[in-house]
């Protein structure tokens, strides 16, 4: 075997584990584990359903604020059945990260207005600080 080839394929095999590596990190196969709890009352707005489809609630998003003018969705949470009155313990859990480190997160509630357009909560009205470490666990409570 010559050097040529032997550099040629470490070569080859440094892009294969750089690019496994890659997608690892990017897949959240080491995210943390976090789980988000909040309360909601529909008495004032209904969850939106066959029947209804204009002014009510449609779904839920757990969002990334820390940067807030890049705010990145994290997860869509439909509304738990039934979705009748105050809910207490409605739940996502859902793997994060990277970015690792303290982040801000939200949850925000979805709904359609009048017209059916999409209009949805102040972000910033139910948001916890969390740190997201590489395989960990946490948990949130709105």
């Amino acid at each position: 075997m010559s050097v040529r080839s032997f550099a040629a394929g470490g070569f080859f095999l440094l892009i294969i584990l750089a690019s496994i590596s890659w997608k690892v990190f990017h897949a959240h196969a080491i995210g943390a584990t976090v789980t988000a709890i909040w309360t909601y009352d529909y008495n004032p707005q209904p969850a939106c359903s066959a029947q209804v489809n204009v002014s009510c609630i449609d779904h839920f998003e757990v969002q990334d604020i820390t940067d807030q003018y890049h705010m990145s969705l994290i997860k869509e949470v439909a509304n738990p059945d039934p979705a009748i009155g105050k809910v207490d313990r409605i739940s996502a859990s859902f793997k994060y990260g990277p970015p690792f480190g303290q982040r801000m997160i939200s949850v925000i509630a979805v709904g359609r207005d009048a017209k059916g357009n999409r209009v949805t909560s102040n972000p910033f009205a139910a948001r916890q600080p969390i740190t997201v470490w590489p395989l960990a666990k946490a948990s949130l409570i709105f």
